[in-house]
């Protein structure tokens, strides 16, 4: 049988404030299922009866596995294990070693714009990174489009050459 005057506070702001057992159960609750997914994520991992991973249920103080070790307070789980039960550790999306060699050409390309002149550096500004047409850029530089195409076959010929050197 429920106390009739039992009363109900919740800290806010580092005060208790009173409030009604409804108000303190939608509070506390979130505040239980936290601490129990803090438990749970201490406990092993363990093979389970489809070979899958399961958190193990068995007390953690007379487990063999945990007292040599092996639970989550130790070494959670070996990078085999992993790949045992079918989870690809590799991350895919970062390769440090075409992400530093594009860098690296990327740095041997600005180096060779670099030695343009400041009217083709111009263009290739306006060309490649600001994505401005060939019809428009001759309008604004008062030449034809042939004369901005020529002046980018001469660009890439210089690239290339520069480029080569290295």
């Amino acid at each position: 049988m429920k106390e009739q005057n039992k009363k109900f506070y919740v800290v806010v702001n580092g005060q208790k404030v009173a409030v009604s057992e409804e108000v303190y159960r939608a509070y506390i609750r979130p505040v239980r299922l936290e601490h129990q997914r803090k438990k749970r994520e201490w406990r092993c991992q363990v093979k389970g009866k489809k070979g899958n991973l399961v958190r193990c249920q068995n007390d953690c103080d007379k487990c063999p596995y945990a007292l040599a070790g092996n639970n989550a307070k130790g070494n959670v789980l070996s990078l085999e294990s992993f790949e045992e039960s079918g989870v690809d550790i590799v991350d895919h999306r970062l390769d440090i070693e075409q992400k530093y060699i594009d860098e690296e050409e990327k740095q041997k390309l600005y180096s060779a714009i670099s030695k343009l002149t400041p009217r083709q550096q111009a263009i290739v500004k306006m060309v490649y990174f600001e994505g401005i047409s060939q019809e428009k850029v001759s309008a604004m530089l008062g030449v034809t489009k042939s004369a901005i195409s020529h002046s980018l076959e001469r660009i890439y010929g210089a690239l290339r050459r520069v480029l080569e050197k290295k």
